[in-house]
């Protein structure tokens, strides 16, 4: 997938990351790619557009997961992000490294690997 370089920055994310400040981020056409214990590489996760991306990352939220950026960094077309996810009560985490690709400053594909407590 070829993107254009333009300013992305990180830092805010990591600072303060609330969903509503982190679905802004999200292009439109975002390809969303998850591989975890349940969807292997040979058969990952995908989510495809916005609209499907916000609601996967909404009913996430309305379960209790909190999420939030806790490293990451960018450099022209990419950027990677280490995020923390937290169950209600402290019952485990899940934790995702992802690459990110980005366009005219917002994310047109996640490629991200997850684990977490069971």
């Amino acid at each position: 997938m070829s993107a254009t370089a333009s300013p992305f920055d990180v830092e805010p994310l990591i600072a303060d990351s609330p969903l509503s400040s982190f679905t802004a981020l999200l292009a439109d056409e975002i390809v969303w790619v998850e591989v975890d214990q349940r969807s292997q590489p040979q058969a990952p996760a995908v989510h495809r557009g916005r609209d499907e991306v916000v609601a996967m990352l909404q009913d996430a939220h309305a379960r209790g997961l909190v999420s939030q950026v806790v490293d990451g960094f960018a450099s022209g077309d990419r950027a990677a992000v280490a995020v923390l996810c937290t169950y209600p009560g402290g019952a485990g985490e899940v934790r995702c490294n992802a690459l990110l690709h980005i366009r005219d400053g917002k994310i047109v594909r996640w490629d991200g690997v997850q684990a977490w407590d069971e």
